[in-house]
């Protein structure tokens, strides 16, 4: 486990002290990053997980302990939510369960770290549940159709661990499952369309040794079967499944960190793809609504991001983001937007990468209006859709809304830049007030069995009109003419 902490420490005194190796700032395009709120501790090294409510829930990392804290994309801003029990400062993992739940598991500590944790988004607290059956560091965890999660590999004692893991939600205990063929760590897994899970590379000696192996886990059979190796051997690299259900694997610790290369399932086989324009490791990759991958951060630190389209196979610049970082995290907003977060040296800062669009979220009467305005992306032509309208609502080339005559709906509108950058906005569309006529206390029974709580009201009601009708008539006759009164019939 030592060898694991000791990877943590190298890293982040390495990072310190760099500075900007990469030399001059370079280029970017502009307008792609913008700032968003400071988290209130300086973290690296931590997990972010997106809520179901739309919030981001940090935790962990050196420099935070066992704290967490939640980010509010609607208002841009930070808050404290309820500490974890154990301060896991770096490799451990959050698994956003099917319960809305989320699983906190290993990580490097000052104390054992095999009790796992769940926070509870509905009262922003931490309870423990089952320990893992070992103490892990820099393993994965992967989230499976059956609602388990599967726990594989990590550093341990005296060195990479071959053996994975169940957890499951329904009891909160762990048991073992099959184990890998070759034990590792700063790994990569990665859930296929078809149910199984592929994990690539790792560090797999006591030493750091990056390994091309890949093995397929089947949730079925709780086996391993080996897959085709990658074309190079690297760990803290990214996996990100594609729309296409192939896998890119991108940067590393590999001969050279700027190889990519495409895993296809099918055939079951690995093609050498465009290579990144700068060696990335420790860095994340983040797969947009547009199906490309946003690739961001590096050691040495430097701000330019990048961007794999994976039609072409290439890659494009992203911009600079306002801050160079690595040991980050990269969330994936509801919005369509990216939030980066915190990194080393040890920072607090947050930023965004896309299209902002304000205000992230209203409320509004039927029939009421509201102008949406967007910045950063390309900052220029912009295009805006809707992606829902329930409330049969209008919208304007410029971003005006205009509720349509349905309430208690939620309409979704849609902004979208020349470069394919896309973010939402949720408009909850309210029911129309209506006003309850008052209504007599019912009435005592009637006898005979019935009561008279409904039919009282209707019959006095007819009464009353008779009467009226009655007094009328009698008003007219004697206002009339006396000729009229008076005439005789032929």
């Amino acid at each position: 486990m030592r060898h694991a902490i000791r990877l943590g420490f190298v890293l982040l005194l390495v990072a310190t002290g760099e500075g900007q190796a990469a030399g001059n700032q370079p280029f970017c395009l502009q307008g792609l990053w913008t700032p968003t709120g400071n988290m209130t501790t300086r973290v690296n090294g931590h997990a972010a997980t997106l809520l179901p409510g739309g919030k981001v829930l940090v935790s962990g990392g050196s420099g935070g302990g066992p704290i967490a804290e939640l980010y509010d994309p609607v208002t841009g801003t930070w808050s404290p939510t309820g500490s974890m029990s154990i301060g896991r400062f770096v490799g451990h993992t959050m698994t956003l369960l099917a319960t809305g739940k989320v699983l906190a598991v290993g990580g490097a500590s000052g104390q054992d770290t095999r009790p796992s944790e769940l926070y509870d988004p509905d009262t922003g607290q931490w309870t423990t549940t089952g320990s893992t059956l070992e103490q892990r560091i820099a393993h994965t965890a992967t989230l499976l159709p059956t609602g388990k999660v599967l726990v594989v590999g990590g550093s341990g004692f005296p060195g990479p661990l071959a053996s994975a893991e169940l957890y499951d939600p329904m009891t909160g205990l762990w048991h073992a499952t099959g184990a890998l063929s070759t034990g590792r760590y700063w790994h990569t897994a990665t859930l296929l369309a078809s149910g199984q899970v592929l994990v690539v590379g790792g560090n797999s000696a006591a030493g750091f040794l990056p390994t091309s192996s890949a093995e397929l886990y089947d949730p079925v059979a709780g086996t391993w079967t080996p897959a085709a190796p990658m074309l190079a051997a690297r760990y803290l690299h990214t996996a990100t499944l594609l729309g296409s259900g192939a896998v890119l694997v991108a940067g590393g610790t590999t001969v050279s960190s700027t190889e990519a290369e495409l895993y296809d399932p099918t055939a079951g086989t690995w093609h050498r793809t465009g290579s990144l324009s700068a060696p990335r490791f420790e860095h994340t990759a983040t797969l947009l609504p547009s199906g490309r991958v946003l690739v961001v951060g590096t050691l040495p630190r430097i701000p330019n991001t990048e961007l794999f389209d994976p039609a072409s196979e290439t890659w494009s610049d992203a911009g600079c983001t306002v801050e160079p970082r690595f040991g980050h995290t990269a969330t994936l907003l509801f919005s369509g937007a990216v939030l980066v977060a915190g990194g080393t040296p040890d920072d607090s800062s947050a930023e965004l990468y896309g299209i902002v669009v304000s205000p992230a979220q209203v409320s509004l009467a039927p029939g009421a209006s509201q102008t949406f305005t967007a910045r950063g992306g390309s900052g220029f032509d912009y295009v805006w859709s809707f992606t829902q309208n329930n409330s049969g609502g209008t919208l304007t080339a410029s971003g005006v809304y205009q509720a349509g005559p349905l309430g208690g709906v939620t309409d979704i509108v849609q902004v979208v830049d020349s470069f394919a950058n896309s973010a939402t906005a949720t408009v909850n569309v309210l029911r129309q007030s209506s006003t309850v006529a008052a209504t007599s206390p019912q009435a005592k029974s009637m006898g005979c069995g019935t009561t008279g709580g409904a039919a009282l009201p209707s019959l006095a009601a007819a009464v009353l009109v008779l009467l009226r009708w009655r007094s009328l008539r009698v008003r007219r006759r004697f206002e009339e003419p006396r000729a009229w009164r008076t005439r005789t019939v032929s």
